[in-house]
């Protein structure tokens, strides 16, 4: 049987945890992103929506730095850690905008 989104999204989130920031992305910005930014953005609306449903700014948020990361991806590819690292935190904020949406729905 399939997982449920939520418990998939927490054990993605519990995942995550363990991991650390990518030390050479601190100042490395793939097409203009500030990654420290996309990182804090993207964790914070996951952890929002594990919680509840998402208010429309973070739903927001949610939406247009997933898109964006999503066109970074490729760029990273020369970093194997980073590219592991950020394509989880995607995968996590995929999940947690498709759980809000069911919420809504």
């Amino acid at each position: 049987m399939a997982e449920a989104k939520p418990d998939q999204l927490a054990r993605l989130w519990a995942e995550f945890m363990t991991l650390r920031f990518p030390p050479g992305f601190y100042r490395r910005e793939p097409a203009g992103a500030c990654m420290v930014m996309m990182d804090t953005m993207l964790a914070g609306c996951v952890s929002s929506a594990m919680d509840g449903p998402l208010d429309d700014r973070r739903r927001g948020i949610l939406h247009a730095r997933t898109a964006v990361l999503e066109e970074i991806l490729p760029l990273i590819g020369d970093d194997e850690y980073a590219s592991t690292y950020f394509t989880h935190l995607h995968g996590m904020a995929v999940l947690a905008a498709e759980l809000d949406a069911a919420r809504g729905a």
